[in-house]
């Protein structure tokens, strides 16, 4: 046997070796946790538990935004049409685009909608006799997955999915100290194109114990802020998400469409196009797209793309993720794809699947790149020591941790690594995660 391949034998026993005895002395329950390890062109050499079905948390935006890929295209665009009615209605056509946002305008959600209306103008309307009709029909009407927490339904990863979504279907609130003791909070909401109703309660108070400030829902498509501020401090921030995420849309875009000098006599409707002139349209590149679902880990787009790539259903969509993947090699048993965020906890998958679609999916750049890199994103806080060549994507839910993607070791070599971990220990579980990717990047 050539001496090469006695080192390379060596060098694989070694590492099986060494991640074996880092599972054993992590203080997790063994039978809890999901392991796959090995090289990008190569079955893992390294598995435990690996063809266990467990819940993947975020990890199941892997499988979102590869099947996007493989069935749209790495060249797809969402395209968010606009165009005007022989009755004269002037009508918006949602594709399900979740980049209507501020989140490539310098962090201002007006910019992007007062450009959209800005090329309607520009195509010589400026008066619509008719309604603004919002046609929402790529997607179906169940905004929110029955598996969310119900008790959670405020906060911005739950926000509601539909096909014309502005600002993340959430209103931006922030919460000041007024002038002195006992006066009223100031209260910041954006974006100004669709301010809510106000019902604001928060007082201004001196003792710690009473800076309690909630925002919420209110009445008739509102908000209401109670509680108390402490004075002097620099305030509260919250998101929180709109009842209707279509009407949002709607209402924002006729404030620019105003602002843009179009005035729209009629009111503000769902309903469907139909022999639509003086198209405009509005495109967004899945590259855009990715970015968020998988640095950030934003629920909102994995759930935007996932009902995109599907057929505007959860249920659906799921069944056609599953066919995508399996379609292309990827071994499905035990996968259960409910939703695209992975925020419902009736998902799962095996370490086997995943690493199988990280093997699939380990020479396409833009799923690649798209990952979170230590200091950014999910990955903000954790492995910042290492350098260059880690891109992974985290996975967290009460009693659930994953951390799956890829490592390059110190010869160049890409490494794919998976691990799934359902139990009470989050916490080692994690630090299990973190010293399984540094072996891999120590690897010569």
């Amino acid at each position: 046997m050539a001496a090469w391949v006695v080192a390379s034998l060596l060098l694989l026993a070694d590492l099986r070796g060494d991640l074996q005895q880092i599972v054993v002395r992590s203080g997790v329950e063994a039978e809890r946790v999901g392991v796959a390890v090995g090289s990008v062109d190569a079955q893992p050499v390294y598995r435990h538990g690996a063809g266990v079905a467990r819940i993947p948390a975020s990890n199941q935006k892997l499988l979102t935004a590869a099947a996007a890929i493989l069935k749209l295209g790495a060249d797809f665009e969402f395209a968010t049409r606009v165009g005007l009615t022989p009755e004269g209605h002037l009508v918006v056509v949602g594709d399900g685009d979740p980049n209507f946002s501020g989140r490539w305008f310098d962090g201002e959600p007006n910019v992007v909608l007062r450009r959209f209306a800005r090329d309607v103008a520009r195509r010589g309307v400026t008066e619509v006799k008719g309604d603004l009709v919002l046609d929402a029909g790529r997607f179906d009407d169940v905004w929110i997955h029955p598996d969310w927490p119900r008790d959670q339904l405020e906060k911005w990863y739950c926000a509601p999915v539909a096909a014309l979504l502005y600002n993340d279907s959430c209103w931006d609130v922030t919460v000041r100290p007024g002038a002195t003791p006992g006066a009223l909070a100031r209260v910041r909401v954006e974006p100004a194109l669709a301010r809510p109703p106000l019902d604001n309660h928060c007082r201004t108070v001196v003792r710690s114990r009473e800076h309690v400030v909630h925002v919420g829902r209110g009445r008739e498509q509102g908000l209401v802020v109670r509680g108390g501020i402490l004075a002097g401090s620099e305030g509260v921030a919250a998101n929180v998400t709109v009842p209707d995420p279509v009407l949002f849309f709607g209402e924002a875009f006729h404030a620019a469409l105003r602002a843009e000098g179009v005035e729209v006599r009629g009111r503000v409707r769902r309903g469907r196009a139909r022999n639509l002139k003086a198209e405009v349209v509005y495109r967004s590149p899945l590259a855009r797209t990715l970015v968020p679902l998988l640095t950030n880990s934003q629920n909102l787009y994995a759930e935007a793309l996932y009902k995109r790539t599907g057929d505007g259903t959860f249920a659906g969509s799921g069944r056609i993720v599953l066919e995508v993947l399996k379609s292309n090699g990827v071994p499905t048993e035990g996968l259960v794809v409910a939703d695209g965020s992975g925020l419902a906890r009736s998902n799962r998958v095996t370490a086997h699947t995943l690493y199988a679609v990280l093997r699939l999916m380990a020479e396409r750049e833009l799923f690649v790149r798209a990952l979170a890199a230590p200091g950014e994103g999910t990955l903000s806080k954790r492995l910042r020591d290492l350098e260059g060549g880690v891109r992974l994507k985290t996975g967290t839910l009460t009693g659930v941790t994953a951390l799956s993607g890829y490592v390059t070791d110190r010869s160049g070599d890409r490494r794919i690594m998976v691990v799934l971990y359902n139990g009470p220990r989050t916490r080692k579980a994690r630090l299990l995660q973190d010293a399984i990717a540094r072996r891999l990047a120590d690897e010569p």
